[in-house]
């Protein structure tokens, strides 16, 4: 039996792929909270510029409508980018755990592999011992 882990790549590779797959859902963690960041700047945006227009002159009312529209358009993409973020971050989430799975298996067959290491270096020195003993007792009854 040999000391070294035959899979000991494939571990490695499942080990980068974690790391691959955690830095994706970082990304869209990250897009995530810029998103929600523009939503709240976009209503705050909107918010001021509905109270502007109550103390606008009338000839103003219609670009501050246009205004307004074009802000609650844009709030609204905004809104339908968030859920398709959120749709993308649930996906790579399961992504991540399934890799952090496959990892925990590779990684489970590493240790019964050390085990079994032990073991049969176990055995080998209880039959040094056992062939030491027999060799002993056989010079000892001449």
């Amino acid at each position: 039996m040999k000391k070294q882990f035959r899979l000991q790549k494939v571990l490695e590779y499942r080990e980068r792929i974690v790391e691959v797959e955690k830095g994706k859902l970082s990304v869209l963690n990250t897009r995530l909270l810029e998103n929600r960041n523009a939503i709240m700047a976009t209503q705050k945006e909107i918010d001021l510029k509905i109270e502007e227009s109550d103390t606008a002159p009338a000839a103003m009312m219609l670009l501050f409508d246009k205004y307004i529209k074009k802000l609650n358009d844009q709030k609204a993409q905004l809104i339908k980018t968030r859920k398709q973020l959120e749709t993308a971050v649930e996906i790579q989430k399961k992504k991540v755990m399934e890799s952090i799975e496959r990892h925990k298996v590779m990684e489970k067959l590493k240790e019964k592999h050390i085990e079994d290491f032990k073991a049969y270096l176990n055995k080998e020195e209880m039959k040094l011992i056992d062939e030491l003993a027999v060799s002993r007792s056989g010079r000892g009854n001449d």
